[in-house]
């Protein structure tokens, strides 16, 4: 029979940040409730850069397409400037 033994240790935080935590824990084991906490807080990360990255995106195709149509309109065909006349 083998058993295995896991090693525990302790983290020294502020009383009023460990009631804080105990009541969002719910009862689950520290462990798990820290890991869930770092796992949804990278999460929460990716999704934020994902957003910036998709703002910035839409502010350089923004600018591509101003750029676009201010380029076209120094264009015209030949017979354009004849018909406006």
């Amino acid at each position: 029979m083998v058993i295995i033994l896991k090693k525990y240790t302790t983290i020294p935080v502020l009383v009023e940040v460990k009631r804080i935590l105990d009541e969002a824990r719910s009862g689950r084991e520290w462990s798990e409730f820290l890991l869930s906490l770092l796992n949804e807080n990278k999460r929460l990360q990716r999704v934020l850069a994902a957003r910036s990255l998709q703002e910035r995106f839409n502010l350089v195709e923004k600018s591509v397409l101003e750029s676009h149509e201010k380029f076209r309109e120094g264009f015209k065909f030949r017979g354009e400037e004849e018909e406006q006349s």
